[in-house]
Formats: C-alpha cells, sequence, structure tokens
C-alpha cells in the first residue's frame, strides 16, 4: 500500500495547498493541517470527519507497529499520543487548533469495542 496516497500526503504537498503549511512542518503535521482544511471546506459539518479519519488511519496502524502490550489499550493511546501524532497545532493565524475531542471520541469507541478490534487486528475474523 502506497501510505503516501493513503494518507492524503501527496495532497498535503501540493502547492495548492502551500500556505496553510510552515517549511519545518513535519509530514503528520501538515497531513492533519490538510485534513483540517478540507473539513474546514465543509462549513455544513461540524463532524470534522477528515481529521476523525486521519487520527483513526495512524492509531490503527500504529497498533500494528508499535512494541507497546497492545492489550494494555490505555498504554497504547498514551503512546500513540506522544510518538506518533500531534493533538493540535498553531494555524498561521497563531490560532491553537485542538483536536482532543475528536481523539477522546475515537479512543472512546475503540476502548468499547476492543474486542472485535483485536480480532480485526489478528485479521482472521476470530476463527
Amino acid at each position: 500500500m502506497d501510505k503516501n496516497i493513503d494518507y492524503g500526503t501527496e495532497w498535503a504537498f501540493n502547492d495548492k495547498f502551500r500556505d496553510i503549511f510552515n517549511e519545518d512542518d513535519n509530514v503528520i503535521l501538515r497531513q492533519l493541517k490538510f485534513f483540517h482544511y478540507k473539513d474546514l471546506e465543509k462549513e455544513y459539518s461540524k463532524e470534522n470527519l477528515y481529521i476523525k479519519a486521519f487520527y483513526l488511519h495512524h492509531l490503527l496502524d500504529f497498533f500494528m507497529e508499535t512494541r507497546v502490550n497492545i492489550y494494555n489499550i490505555e498504554q497504547v493511546f498514551q503512546k500513540f499520543l506522544e510518538k506518533k501524532v500531534e493533538p493540535e497545532f498553531i494555524d498561521k493565524k497563531g490560532k491553537k487548533i485542538n483536536f482532543q475531542k475528536e481523539i477522546k471520541e475515537i479512543f472512546q469507541l475503540l476502548a468499547e469495542n476492543k474486542e472485535e478490534l483485536y480480532i480485526d487486528l489478528k485479521g482472521n475474523s476470530g476463527k
């Protein structure tokens, strides 16, 4: 799988969106800003669906690549925030954009459905 396409990196580095990034932003921060911008384009939706998909996608990958005991789901969530993604950023106007609400929703959903999550992560539908 081409993760650049998968995570929207190709679009996030497109010259069309250069004005929403800082030159020193890392790839994940550029993706976050890009998807936040895409959510802003959908003014009728306050759901931040692009942002939620961004965090969920990176979190599911983190489950597969971490050396943390995935059955300690709270520790996985903590390490995910420490090592993989940013929960917020400051935009070009100096405004802090925070996604704690969306992250908390994702963590809660996965924690409430962790048995299904573990089955899916194994890739064998529990068989």
